[in-house]
């Protein structure tokens, strides 16, 4: 007589996200923070993180290349995409990981003639022989509404129907209730839907402007989701910390 029994539970993948808009490496008193972001990221252990706002410029014949600063104090992989390139140096968006990039991809988002385009940034990742996935991120266009709707429809066209499972960190600069948020709303899990926590330090309720978006797929859900407003003054921007769950 043989004996019945369930299958014993897969225990899902997590995968821990930061994504901090870290304002050109000044907190809002002028001052670097980037101390405060490495403490961050030290004190919380994410796998991956997203920097938007980051800077590699001369100043005072030296090079200050943020994402290299902090990798090194980090112990992560790092990797950037220029957005502004300006004489002195660029600005533009970061990736780390824990895990190193198979391959990286930078395309500039569409947008305005003769403005500088917006860059997208990705990183393949090869978790394990079970999960290779994707993490991007990116920062709209604040300047303009109809760059902001182009440019929130060419992620979703571009990324919503990816093979590989899609992290998408995005400085997205509206709220929930406006026109670049709707892109996202087919084929994207909102790892905040319905929280009312404004990404913003000076922020009013509802006012989320960053977001990290993960593609909707069977095996993935979100795990957890929270605002750090353990540093106020590091920038104008709260950092966004969630995780993952790859089943």
């Amino acid at each position: 007589m043989g004996i019945s029994g369930s299958s014993p539970q897969v225990k899902p993948i997590t995968i821990k996200v930061l994504s901090f808009n870290i304002r050109h490496g000044e907190d809002n008193f002028g001052g670097s923070n980037l101390r405060t972001v490495i403490k961050l990221i030290k004190e919380h252990q994410p796998h991956l993180v997203a920097l938007q706002g980051v800077d590699s410029l001369v100043s005072e014949g030296q090079l200050k290349f943020h994402m290299r600063q902090i990798a090194l104090q980090t112990n992560m992989y790092y990797a950037y995409g220029a957005s502004d390139v300006l004489e002195e140096g660029s600005q533009g968006v970061g990736i780390l990981s824990v895990w190193p990039f198979e391959k990286l991809q930078k395309l500039g988002l569409p947008g305005r003639p003769n403005i500088p385009p917006r860059m997208l940034l990705c990183g393949l990742i090869r978790h394990s022989d079970k999960l290779t996935f994707r993490f991007c991120n990116t920062q709209l266009d604040y300047t303009s509404a109809m760059d902001r709707g182009l440019q929130a429809a060419f992620l979703n066209q571009l990324l919503g129907e990816s093979i590989q499972p899609v992290v998408l960190a995005v400085d997205m600069g509206v709220k929930p209730n406006e026109q670049p948020y709707f892109s996202f709303r087919k084929n994207w899990f909102d790892a905040a839907r319905g929280s009312q926590l404004s990404t913003r330090v000076d922020g009013l309720p509802g006012e989320r402007m960053d977001y990290v978006f993960i593609q909707e797929q069977k095996r993935v859900r979100v795990g957890t989701y929270k605002l750090i407003r353990d540093y106020p003054d590091a920038s104008t921007h709260y950092p966004i910390l969630t995780t993952i769950e790859f089943l």
